[in-house]
């Protein structure tokens, strides 16, 4: 019976042993470990949410025929008086038809100069390199912000110069089939004998096949007598009845977005001033805009009238629409708030400082924080070597977990 006591306590001190050895050994790890983050760059703005309405110098194009109406600009092309923006077809059908025939006739000739091209050897292959590239460039870039209301043009452009650089690099492609049967469509079109009536523009200006109620709510040559309550009624008022117009133009180049805001604000922002706003709804981003009037304060709020120049089928469409206006930039580099340390240099003065990983070894980067997110911080990306301390650059691995931090150390 002594024996087996004598062995349970040996067995309970080396199973001891072994925990503490175990525990010690991951304090010893987790003492050594470190977690890190790449800096990357980034651009931060200060902005509120606001709720816009869409004020224009808008025509109505009144409806004289009955009938279903086609239009054959896009909306927000810009037309002069007289042109025709549209055409009346008797039925749905008649319609369809007439729709049909315009894109057949638009390909067939986009194919027909396509199908010339075989015989202009002389053409040069450089120039028509860089037009792809130009295509291709503008189609990244109407990606890239969000607007999609040329996306099929841009495609259709690209499509037609690659086509042009293979006929005239080998010539083997045959457009005759092709060509063939768009223009015995073209042809069948035609027989219908489609009766339609051509609208035309009132007035030189935009086109805009949509009307919404909303137009001249607000007389565009009175923004500058904007009042809250003006504002306020225009967010909050209903469609008037339009189904007697067939569309609208746009006189003016200019429109406005009219917003109500805290009165707090009208300290910061002064008539004259340049700014930008995002649509989120429409992926658009940093859309100049200039600050045309600010209205007496009431009730601790002030309306704005920003003016805007950009004109496409997406802005053509606006009416009512969230918007997000920006106050100040931050360009610099991303860095996690636990990353952040503060020392004392050898003047007394305290710096912030980050500490990143270059292999195994810890150095000391001095910050210069631009603005403060809470959760994250963002540092100038342009900081200088202070008291031979060097700034964090680019793409360092900053430490953002660990312990026992220090210049030199090394962590292995």
């Amino acid at each position: 019976m002594k024996n087996r006591a004598w062995i349970n306590v040996i067995c309970t001190v080396l199973l001891v042993a072994v925990f503490i050895y175990l525990f010690h050994d991951a304090i010893k790890v987790n003492a050594n470990k470190y977690d890190t983050e790449t800096v990357n760059s980034v651009t931060e703005q200060e902005k509120i949410e606001l709720d816009a309405f869409i004020v224009r110098d808008e025509k109505y194009i009144d409806k004289n025929n009955s009938g279903t109406v086609v239009p054959i600009v896009e909306d927000g092309m810009r037309v002069a008086s007289g042109d025709a923006v549209a055409r009346v077809c008797e039925s749905e059908q008649a319609a369809l038809d007439i729709s049909a025939l315009t894109q057949a006739q638009e390909s067939l000739e986009n194919y027909q100069k396509l199908s010339e091209q075989t015989e202009l050897n002389a053409l040069d292959m450089e120039k028509l390199n860089g037009s792809i590239d130009e295509c291709y460039k503008r189609l990244l870039e109407n990606i890239g912000s969000g607007d999609y209301s040329d996306l099929s043009e841009n495609i259709e452009q690209l499509e037609n110069k690659l086509t042009s650089k293979q006929i005239l690099k080998d010539g083997t492609i045959d457009l005759s089939q092709k060509i063939s049967t768009l223009s015995a469509q073209v042809e069948a079109l035609k027989a219908k004998n489609i009766k339609t009536a051509d609208v035309a523009a009132p007035i030189s200006g935009y086109y805009i096949s949509h009307v919404d109620g909303y137009e001249n709510m607000l007389d565009y040559d009175k923004i500058s007598e904007l009042t809250v309550d003006t504002a306020e009624s225009l967010l909050q008022k209903e469609p008037a009845e339009v189904s007697e117009k067939m569309g609208k133009i746009v006189a003016g180049y200019k429109w406005y977005l009219v917003v109500v805001t805290e009165s707090k604000y009208s300290l910061v922002i002064h008539e004259g001033d340049t700014m930008k706003i995002n649509l989120p709804d429409y992926g658009f981003n940093d859309v100049n805009v200039k600050v045309e009037k600010i209205s007496s304060k009431k009730d601790d709020k002030v309306a704005i009238a920003l003016s805007c120049n950009m004109m496409n089928e997406s802005y053509a469409n606006m009416r009512i629409e969230k918007i997000e206006l920006v106050f100040k930039e931050y360009k610099g580099y991303k860095i996690d708030s636990s990353a952040i340390r503060r020392v004392t240099d050898e003047d007394g003065n305290e710096n912030d400082v980050v500490y990143i990983l270059r292999g195994d070894i810890m150095n000391l980067r001095r910050v210069e924080i631009i603005y403060d997110a809470g959760d994250y911080v963002i540092v100038s990306e342009n900081s200088e070597t202070k008291n031979g301390c060097r700034p964090v650059k680019l793409y360092d691995e900053v430490i953002v977990k660990g312990r026992n931090l220090s210049d030199g150390k090394s962590i292995s």
